[in-house]
């Protein structure tokens, strides 16, 4: 009785380990289309925030043609290219949001700062506002940080009367980028 079961079982063990693999048949089909798919609002959408930001300030709606992330000149730079040129020409933003010239300069500063009421600024700074701001007082106050040192960023209602001034926490009246 022992020899009929020792023999099945080996049986079974035999025809279980001879099986073949079959062959996965692998569909062949032929395309001209081989790269992948990325659509401008992809190419737009995986620039940082900053630089976005700086594209949608600058160029508003401007039709864009291509965005990418350059580092051939050692420093990583976004080019964004317009479907117009000569109105838009290419921009190229440091990934901070700074506008940069072709020679990657800065063209245009991305200083983050805050946006502060009146009772909040040093009376050094109130005074200059008082003195030769209008009589309505500041529409905006913007604080910053220039290096070392704080600096109150001042917009008046009626700009071409009274420009913008930039002023430091002692009240020395700043010229920008100083």
């Amino acid at each position: 009785m022992r020899l009929p079961i020792f023999a099945a079982t080996v049986s079974a063990i035999l025809l279980c380990g001879c099986e073949t693999p079959q062959q996965s048949q692998k569909a062949e089909h032929k395309t001209p289309y081989n790269k992948p798919l990325t659509s401008l609002g992809a190419k737009f959408g995986a620039l940082p925030p900053a630089v976005q930001a700086t594209v949608l300030a600058e160029a508003g709606g401007a039709d864009i043609v291509d965005a990418f992330r350059d580092t051939s000149s050692g420093h990583v730079v976004y080019k964004i290219t317009f479907r117009d040129p000569e109105v838009f020409p290419t921009m190229y933003v440091a990934p901070d949001g700074s506008v940069l010239n072709p020679d990657l300069t800065i063209a245009v500063n991305a200083r983050q700062g805050t946006r502060v009421k009146t009772s909040e600024v040093p009376a050094p700074v109130k005074k200059v506002i008082e003195d030769k701001g209008p009589p309505a007082g500041a529409s905006i106050i913007n604080k910053e940080t220039w290096g070392d040192r704080t600096v109150y960023i001042i917009t008046f209602k009626d700009e071409a009367h009274y420009p913008k001034m930039f002023i430091a926490a002692d009240g020395t009246v700043l010229e920008e980028g100083q």
